[in-house]
């Protein structure tokens, strides 16, 4: 038996019905926040994000040598005319590397964890029931929303965001039939 590829893109030889996007399990309207309330999302610690770097550092050298260069840059008057013309695209592109390396290693964790945890603080919620608040810091929870937010939880709190960005909602309209018959107009329309 085959198994299916790990990324749909992975393989060209897979038929287009099968590069759907994963179905949503749950949404951020289903969080019972106020619009004005504060939110706070967990986040792994340091320690239990670089578990999941691996052979990936090796592309923070560069970062970590145009720093260098910039330290070195203020006490050598030389160096300031080249850190100058190359530093700042060079500082740029390693910070992108960076802050992209972050987030692909903050997404691993947060998947690693395979017990149920609180979105927001990350407290482990084994052994308590469905549709609960957690002990820890009050947050109302449920299994989907965890579930939600361990498939990405960056994209999870931008389409968060995102939410509460978006009207209010209005008492439903009434469309009523039109009274009489239709008119017809001159020309024939």
């Amino acid at each position: 038996m085959g198994s299916a590829p790990a990324h749909p893109d992975e393989h060209e030889d897979v038929p287009l019905e099968a590069r759907v996007p994963p179905t949503v399990l749950a949404t951020p309207s289903d969080l019972r926040v106020g619009s004005d309330e504060p939110v706070t999302w967990w986040t792994p610690s340091w320690h239990a994000a670089s578990q999941h770097i691996g052979y990936r550092w090796i592309y923070l050298l560069p970062a970590a040598g145009l720093l260098l260069l910039l330290v070195a840059a203020v006490f050598m008057p030389g160096l300031r005319t080249i850190v100058f013309v190359l530093e700042i695209k060079l500082l740029m592109a390693a910070g992108a590397i960076a802050l992209t390396l972050a987030g692909y290693v903050v997404r691993r964790a947060v998947r690693a964890r395979r017990e149920p945890f609180c979105i927001h603080c990350g407290y482990n919620l084994t052994g308590l029931p469905d549709n609960y608040r957690c002990p820890e810091c009050g947050r109302p929870y449920t299994w989907r929303l965890i579930a939600e937010y361990r498939r990405d939880p960056q994209w999870f709190v931008e389409r968060f965001k995102a939410h509460r960005k978006l009207p209010p909602v209005g008492p439903p309209v009434e469309v009523r039939p039109a009274r009489g018959p239709a008119r017809r107009s001159r020309d024939g329309t």
